[in-house]
Formats: C-alpha cells, structure tokens, sequence
C-alpha cells in the first residue's frame, strides 16, 4: 500500500515536520510512502505555495536521512511536485535534474493568471466560464504530458471544484489525454483530496480513469495531504475505484524508473 502525494512543512500552506508524516503512514500499515512537496515556482516565487529554490537541498537531504532512519520499517520515496509553466521548460528541468529524485508529478495550477488551487483563486470560479476553461485546461495538461519532464500526471482534472463542472462531455479530452500518457510512459494519479476539495470524487473523474485504464497506462495513488492526519485519507474510496476498473497494480519509481507492484489490500486501520 503506498501514497506517492505527501506535501510537508517545507511549503507555507503545509504543515507537520516530515517525521510525522511517516509516523501516521506506519501507523496506517503503509509500505512505501513518497515526499513530493512543491519543487520552487519558476514563475513569481512564493513561500506560500512553494518551497524556495534555496531550500531544495535542504528538503532533499531530510527526505534522504529519514529513508535512511526508517530502511526496513517503511520504504520512502523522494518525489516532488512541479509545476507547468509554458516556455519556461529550460529552468523547471534545470531544477528537476539537479537533484535525485525517484519521480516528479507535473501538476496544473494556473491557467493564465487564475491560480485556481489557491485560497485566493476559488472566488473567481464564480466569474469564470466552464465551457472556455476545460477546453484550456485540457489543451495545457497535453502540453505538459508532452515536454517529456515529468512522471507522473497529479490531480489530473483538479479544475473540477463544487460546481464548477464541465460545460460537456471531456471524454474526446480524456482519450486524448490518455493516449499521449500511453506513448509517453506516464503513469496517472488518482488524487483523493478530490473528495476534500469540493469535487465530488477522487481526481480524476471516472470517464477520464476510464480512458487511462483502456489506453495501459499505469496509475498511482497519492493523498495530497498537507497534514500527518491526511496520510492515505479517502483511500478506501481509490481501492473501491481501482477494484471497479480492474487495477491490480500501481505504479512504483525508483530513480525515475516505472514498476508495477499489486495494488494489495486495503486495510481496516488505514
């Protein structure tokens, strides 16, 4: 049982020493866990939502010691989450090398100016139209699968917030979507805080999980969670999903290198 989406203190908007977070995945029966806090902003950097490019050593060398401390208790994963920002693709993969990371998650925060994962941002959800934002959104997310930078895909419809829901069907979005993984050997989170966001579900939603299952390609599981207490939250409801699609394996990394391991079985203390 792993959760390949655990954030940390070292982001403002995280909190809980890095510790503690394996404290709570251990507690839950976890067997491998993965850091995979904000890799800095190559746009405006901000404290709040992302580390500082400074600290990057620092968060990878307590990420190392702890996988160290913890060998043959639990198995730990240095992973980061990084941000797409078009035509600077140079300085985020300047950032991504410079360190060894076992996977990276591409993620989509912004669509232009609307940073629409903030605090700030979910205001003009009320100002913005479905039917021009999905389309965007989706035109993005198949740009990033195809700059080659990233592992995995995180959150993948994270756009999806309350009401704000497509304006139509994505479904020719999510073949798209799901072929361009295939070719590319990404591998697909299912993101449980969905469900703790006001989506409705897990990201991404079933028609998109779907098209991914039909195209081979592989999926992870991750929390998000950006407290010890949401370690694996919601995941009886990702093992329910993957059980309805057949999966009966998830996605692993070692060294940016793609295994599958079965899926095992959910735990009554998780």
């Amino acid at each position: 049982m792993i959760d390949y989406h655990l954030h940390g203190n070292f982001s403002g908007h995280g909190t809980g020493d890095l510790a503690e977070y394996v404290e709570a995945a251990v507690a839950k029966g976890f067997t491998e866990i993965g850091f995979s806090d904000h890799l800095p902003k190559v746009v405006d950097p901000d404290p709040y939502h992302a580390m500082l490019e400074e600290n990057l050593p620092r968060y990878v060398e307590r990420v190392l010691a702890l996988r160290e401390a913890n060998r043959g208790r639990i198995a730990i994963k240095l992973g980061i989450e990084a941000d797409y920002f078009e035509r600077h693709e140079a300085e985020t993969k300047r950032l991504i090398d410079s360190q060894p990371f076992d996977y990276v998650l591409g993620a989509l925060h912004f669509l232009g100016d609307w940073h629409f994962t903030s605090k700030a941002g979910i205001e003009r959800y009320a100002s913005e139209d479905p039917a021009e934002a999905f389309p965007k959104y989706f035109e993005h997310l198949k740009r990033m699968i195809e700059t080659g930078l990233f592992d995995i895909v995180a959150h993948p419809d994270a756009l999806r917030r309350g009401g704000f829901q497509p304006a139509r069907s994505m479904e020719k979005e999510h073949r798209e979507v799901a072929r361009l993984l295939a070719r590319g050997g990404m591998a697909i989170e299912i993101n449980t805080a969905g469900i703790r966001r006001g989506a409705g579900s897990v990201y991404p939603e079933r028609s998109f999980l779907a098209a991914c299952v039909a195209e081979g390609v592989p999926v992870t599981i991750g929390s998000d969670a950006h407290s010890p207490g949401d370690v694996g939250k919601d995941f009886k409801a990702a093992f329910r999903l993957l059980g309805e699609f057949g999966v009966g394996e998830v996605a692993t990394y070692d060294k940016r290198r793609l295994a599958g391991v079965p899926l095992g079985a959910w735990l009554d203390n998780a």
